[in-house]
């Protein structure tokens, strides 16, 4: 029997009833085994991408399921079609002396045969025409992904992002950034600001949400935040890395202290020893470091910072977002 050929559940290793959180986790975790593959798979990657960008939109998704169901029950129905309804085991004995059956009792055999087979088969009139079913039309294929204006990105964004304040001894609230959800309950920042055992706060949507630090990794200037009650509407991560000339969109606030998002392109990729940053067309305050650049798409393609943090190489840079699954905590240099 021919091998099946991979669904987008097989490529992404998760069940047919997996949630949207473990599908986006899947697709991080085998984007990061593939990148790490020299040389790099361009056809595994397409696949991991369609399987991502498909199995995380419900009706993208609802649309596939139908299709693999009809596609499965074609498979079987092709399988079952091909199978013998009838095996025969070889002659235990070639020597045995075979019975011989009398002409009379074949020709009987026949007729009865003919008989029950007329029975069986059912009745209809010579004019009623025979039922005719309609071929399967097979579900149309998604339509691509649409890029989308500033406006739709920052709303569909809002309850994922937040400010992140530290309070300190005297109960005075400090401003040190923008945050974001990448999975229910956790959050991304810049490390720089955030002192050690600083009590913090992350205010999602108007509501405050007490937070701590989880991953704390100096080298990437990357801290991951454990917030409670939990922010459960995580980003999408981009599936591709960025490269100069994309248009993006960088989280900030406005002059009234707004989240907002101020549109640009990647001007170039420039060189770190961590690994490759996004240089952005989009200078970044200090208050805004650790917001998301997002795609056209709204998906992150990387965490904003400021230039003051890395040495002054460029008004505006964004780590990308890959370097998210490789957080651990480590201080600088190490």
């Amino acid at each position: 029997m021919p091998a099946q050929k991979k669904t987008l559940y097989d490529i992404l290793g998760v069940p047919r009833d997996a949630m949207t959180i473990d599908v986006g986790l899947a697709y991080e975790k085998r984007l990061a085994e593939l990148q790490r593959m020299v040389p790099q798979d361009p056809s595994a990657l397409a696949l991991l991408h369609e399987a991502h960008e498909v199995l995380s939109d419900a009706k993208r998704r609802a649309a596939y399921d139908a299709a693999l169901v009809t596609a499965q029950e074609k498979a079987l129905a092709k399988e079952q079609a091909a199978a013998p309804d009838l095996v025969l085991e070889p002659e235990a004995d070639e020597g045995r002396r075979r019975t011989r059956i009398p002409p009379i009792g074949i020709a009987m055999g026949v007729v009865a045969a003919l008989i029950l087979l007329f029975f069986a088969l059912p009745s209809r009139t010579p004019e009623a025409p025979a039922p005719s079913h309609p071929a399967e039309v097979p579900a149309p294929p998604p339509p691509p992904p649409q890029p989308k204006p500033a406006k739709d990105v920052l709303a569909q964004s809002l309850a994922s992002v937040g400010t992140v304040q530290g309070v300190e001894m005297s109960g005075r609230a400090v401003h040190l950034g923008l945050a974001f959800a990448i999975e229910p309950g956790a959050m991304v920042t810049t490390c720089h600001g955030i002192r050690a055992g600083s009590e913090l706060v992350v205010t999602v949507a108007g509501e405050n949400h007490s937070a701590t630090l989880a991953v704390t990794d100096e080298l990437l200037d990357l801290c991951r935040l454990s917030v409670t009650p939990p922010v459960k509407a995580p980003l999408a991560l981009a599936p591709v890395e960025a490269k100069p000339g994309d248009r993006v969109y960088v989280l900030g606030a406005n002059a009234a202290g707004q989240l907002a998002l101020a549109e640009g392109e990647v001007k170039a990729i420039v060189p770190d020893p961590r690994g490759p940053m996004l240089q952005l067309s989009v200078p970044v305050a200090a208050g805004d470091s650790g917001g998301a650049v997002f795609d056209p798409y709204g998906k992150v393609l990387g965490i904003a910072t400021t230039a003051r943090a890395h040495g002054g190489a460029a008004p505006g840079l964004g780590a990308p977002a890959s370097w998210i699954a490789q957080m651990r905590s480590r201080e600088r240099g190490k």
